[in-house]
């Protein structure tokens, strides 16, 4: 629930679309609302009693991040995959066949892992993809509101048994009907959208072959009846050219003929795609999506992202999951995406770090279309914020502190958390989830579902 909350004498960075920067600043939020943003004397006189008080002296105050690619059930598979194969050894050996063994408390558990994770790095919220029926859905949709997180959460939809590429053929244990899978959604978006206006209910195709176009018109009709998001890995790796050179189309003109050229649409990846692409995408309002170590350590290629953001489109930034990324650390995930398009493009001002934290803040939060609401410290926002500790070795000096937060910080130097006023960590500990029970209980349940698999760990 909402708390009064008071911080002092911090270094503020408000992301209000105005550069503001506060020194010694203060602010203080009640009713889950920045009510006051200031200086001592403007924010004091209305903080008389406040339920919380953080003493701001060397840390910096900023709105949290927004993860737009996130697998909540591969928290879990970290380290338990190969680390050099290629995307579709490394889908078809590994990822399916484990998730595949998956029961509905590990996919809930799984869940509870990368939330206290992208806590701790201070990430506020996120989109999830590709949530199948066999990870308990519910549950999952559960843990994320009693994290006190945000989050729109894709439910996988699907038809087609396979990555649509030949001998790509997805395990039994997690192959659904069609019909199951939108009555789910309906079901999900029913008990859990816009729950303590926090939760999102898309729609999730997990590849442009994994439906067939009849289930497509069916997505399509369902994404306009419940005004809902959509969220779908797009040209990620070289192959996915052939499937749509196939069918006469690029990766644009195949989601404008199924209707899913539109704005609350987040696009994964889109490493393979052309100008016209970026124009079209950008014209109808969707957003990518960019995981840079996920397609590095997969091979994948180099996502034009600079010439995403020339052409107009909104670039997010997303980490994926556990064993193509192994960490849901969206600051270290800034300073990779900065690093890549800077070499790619042989131009070091090819991705600035001002860009990759647009990316990571302001261009979430529009992607889940939330932007009008928070993302900025501004009185009437909703209270979404982090404090990170500046006083670190690796942070000193901090007189560049932004150029310090991309290429030099990572998510251990974030202290607190807190969305819609409620603290999700304080001083370092997380409030709304039993850490020690999760470390404990991931522990115990990777080498159960290795077992289940028929696998051995990967080291």
């Amino acid at each position: 629930m909402p708390h009064s909350i008071l911080v002092k004498d911090a270094l503020i960075e408000t992301f209000d679309g105005r550069s503001t920067t506060l020194k010694g600043g203060y602010l203080y939020t009640e009713g889950g609302k920045f009510v006051a943003v200031g200086k001592k004397e403007q924010v004091m006189p209305v903080a008389a009693h406040p339920e919380f008080s953080i003493d701001g002296r060397g840390k910096l105050v900023m709105p949290g991040f927004v993860n737009t690619h996130v697998h909540l059930a591969q928290s879990l598979l970290r380290g338990l995959v190969p680390d050099d194969v290629k995307l579709m050894e490394w889908l078809t050996k590994w990822v399916w066949p484990i998730q595949a063994s998956f029961t509905g408390y590990d996919g809930v558990l799984s869940a509870r892992l990368a939330l206290a994770e992208m806590i701790r790095a201070g990430t506020t919220a996120f989109v999830a993809t590709s949530i199948n029926g066999r990870y308990d859905p519910d549950g999952v949709a559960r843990a994320v509101l009693d994290s006190g997180m945000r989050a729109a959460l894709g439910r996988q939809v699907m038809d087609v048994p396979g990555y649509a590429t030949k001998g790509s053929v997805i395990p039994e244990g997690l192959v659904e009907d069609p019909e199951r899978s939108l009555s789910s959604f309906r079901q999900l978006h029913k008990r859990w959208d816009g729950q303590e206006g926090r939760i999102w209910i898309w729609l999730s195709p997990r590849s442009p072959g994994a439906c067939t176009d009849e289930l497509y018109g069916r997505l399509a009709e369902h994404l306009h009846e419940y005004d809902a998001g959509v969220t779908m890995h797009l040209a990620e790796v070289r192959d996915d050219l052939k499937f749509f050179n196939e069918r006469g189309t690029t990766p644009s003109s195949f989601l404008r003929s199924h209707r899913l050229l539109k704005p609350k649409a987040i696009y994964v990846h889109c490493v393979w795609i052309t100008v016209r692409d970026m124009m079209d995408m950008a014209r109808a309002g969707c957003s990518v999506s960019h995981n840079p170590s996920s397609n590095m350590k997969l091979g994948s290629g180099i996502a034009p992202v600079s010439s995403m953001i020339e052409h107009g489109v909104n670039v997010t930034l997303g980490t994926d999951g556990g064993p193509s990324n192994d960490s849901y650390d969206l600051i270290r995930e800034a300073k990779v995406a900065t690093l890549l398009q800077k070499v790619a493009n042989l131009d070091p001002s090819a991705f600035s770090f001002s860009q990759a934290l647009e990316a990571a803040i302001s261009n979430g939060y529009r992607a889940l279309g939330i932007d009008g609401t928070a993302g900025k410290i501004r009185e009437g926002y909703d209270a979404d914020f982090i404090v990170l500790d500046l006083r670190r070795p690796h942070l000193i000096p901090s007189l560049g502190h932004l150029s310090n937060l991309v290429y030099s910080a990572c998510g251990s130097d974030v202290r607190d958390v807190v969305v819609g006023g409620q603290p999700l960590m304080m001083d370092g500990k997380l409030l709304t989830l039993d850490e020690e029970e999760i470390l404990d209980r991931s522990e115990e349940e990777a080498a159960k579902i290795l077992e289940r698999a028929g696998l051995v760990p990967s080291s």
